[in-house]
């Protein structure tokens, strides 16, 4: 019975994820600004065939969907792909939506065998299993069968995570960071932070030179700045985005900007600790193990970048106008750094963190709690999945309806989206409408099924870890004192 435990267990785990596969390919969702996106391709176009190379109709003032140049102000993310789909004859909506949501798809099925890949080759090949119980649990659940740029973002990040941390040839780690760079275009020194951090712990693990892969990095950035830069300049005649200068487009005030900081870690309708509270709580243990085990001489640099980053994406979004990235579900414009910083902290962490997880999850109550916990908040991304539409009574309790601040003033929009972070009915309540569908129901199943066999697989590999661990430690212990 034992012996066929871990089998069972993989096929919970992978059975679920393969659900998920045919779920998201099966039933997409033309979702968020997608359309906008697709009209932004077909304007450049038109652009580029006038010969009208800056500024092309570009108004400097915000019309009403917040725009000022027909060709918008999305990154060349999902504008790349869909120009390579219009050039081979992909030119109706239908079809290019069709090609994001298929991108997204292959984009997250690629981040999770990416993380196989480099959890294996640097010998934590366990925490595959707490990787994937992250996947399970997120809302990218969710955006994966949508049209929406996330999970196409997530995957992007993710290469770059995996090719600097295992020091891949130079010209693989040029592509990954011209993909992160394009992924936003206040990325940069994001991205930067993480390659490095990814090469300095190649480094550490494999004791070779990363000058080359370094250069390579900084070269992949430039690249990726510049094809930006002119992107930029045909769609508003500047090199960086006017957005990014726009007063009506950000939050005045060091006090709201602390407040939707705040939001977007604990906010009950777009807080990272209720949307996906696994891999906060894992990025939250990372950045602090260096200062709780300081006296073990746990290694501080990948924290002190995690800190950074996490920082930065915190208090940059909040300085936006809409820092969850509403009307979406939950924290949208975060989620894409989820499973990259999380894939760092299990490189740079995994031997701590397992000897963490250990003792919570030997005991079955320990594993027991674990589950219910990420299971209850995965259940209202399960219900979004089936009806998505009942998440916009969540955005209809403010009457009228919370109004953009260029149209109905700064004041009103900040007190209408305090009191939808804080007072309103969370929104998560109204996506668990869907847990009734049939569905619903048997998505939940498989979900607890998959969650399952990722924690008796994760358990079962941290003991055979621990056990390696112990005996050589023991073995050394031997030798040294033969040797006094």
């Amino acid at each position: 019975m034992s012996a066929r435990l871990p089998s069972l267990s993989i096929l919970a785990a992978l059975g679920c994820f393969g659900f998920f596969i045919v779920v998201w390919v099966a039933y997409f969702w033309v979702a968020g600004d997608t359309p906008f996106v697709l009209d932004g391709s077909n304007a450049f176009l038109n652009c580029l065939s006038q010969h009208d190379y800056s500024a092309c109709g570009y108004t400097g003032k915000l019309n009403y969907w917040g725009l000022m140049s027909p060709v918008g102000d999305w990154p060349l993310l999902q504008h790349v792909p869909d120009l390579i789909a219009i050039k081979l004859g992909a030119n109706g909506h239908p079809a290019r939506e069709r090609i994001l949501e298929l991108l997204n798809v292959v984009g997250i099925v690629g981040a999770i065998a990416l993380a196989w890949v480099t959890l294996a080759r640097v010998g934590q090949r366990a925490w595959f299993w707490g990787f994937l119980f992250l996947v399970l649990t997120s809302p990218l659940l969710w955006y994966t069968r949508t049209t929406a740029a996330e999970p196409l973002a997530t995957a992007y990040l993710v290469l770059l995570v995996a090719a600097t941390a295992l020091r891949a040839p130079g010209p693989v780690i040029a592509l990954a960071a011209i993909a992160a760079c394009w992924t936003k275009e206040t990325s940069y020194p994001f991205v930067a932070a993480l390659g490095a951090i990814g090469l300095v712990l190649a480094q550490r693990r494999m004791g070779r030179p990363i000058r080359a892969q370094l250069l390579w990095g900084i070269g992949g950035m430039a690249v990726g700045f510049t094809l930006a830069s002119l992107f930029n300049e045909v769609r508003f005649g500047k090199v960086l985005n006017p957005n990014l200068f726009e007063r009506q487009l950000h939050t005045n005030g060091t006090g709201r900007q602390l407040e939707y900081a705040a939001g977007l870690l604990v906010s009950p309708s777009g807080g990272m600790f209720v949307f996906w509270p696994t891999v906060s709580v894992l990025i939250l243990t990372g950045c602090l193990l260096p200062v709780l085990w300081r006296r073990k001489g746990v290694y501080g640099r990948p924290a002190l970048v995690l800190a950074f980053v996490v920082a930065g994406l915190m208090f940059g979004l909040a300085s936006w106008w809409t820092p969850f990235g509403w009307a979406g579900y939950g924290p949208r414009l975060f989620l894409p750094w989820g499973l990259p910083l999380a894939l760092i902290v299990l490189v740079a962490y995994a031997e701590p963190l397992g000897r963490i997880a250990r003792r919570v999850l030997t005991p079955l109550w320990g594993l027991a709690l674990v589950f219910a916990v990420a299971f209850a908040f995965t259940l209202p991304h399960i219900g979004h999945m089936w009806r998505p539409h009942a998440t916009d009574r969540f955005f209809d309790q403010p009457k009228p309806r919370c109004d953009a601040p260029w149209r109905g003033g700064e004041a009103k929009w900040n007190k209408c989206q305090h009191e939808q972070m804080w007072l309103d009915r969370p929104m998560p309540l109204y996506a668990l409408h869907g847990l009734r569908s049939p569905a619903g129901i048997v998505t939940a199943l498989v979900v607890a099924a998959g969650l399952l066999g990722c924690l008796f697989q994760l358990r079962r590999g941290l003991a055979v870890s621990g056990a390696r661990t112990g005996s050589s430690t023991s073995e050394s212990d031997r030798v040294a004192r033969a040797s006094a």
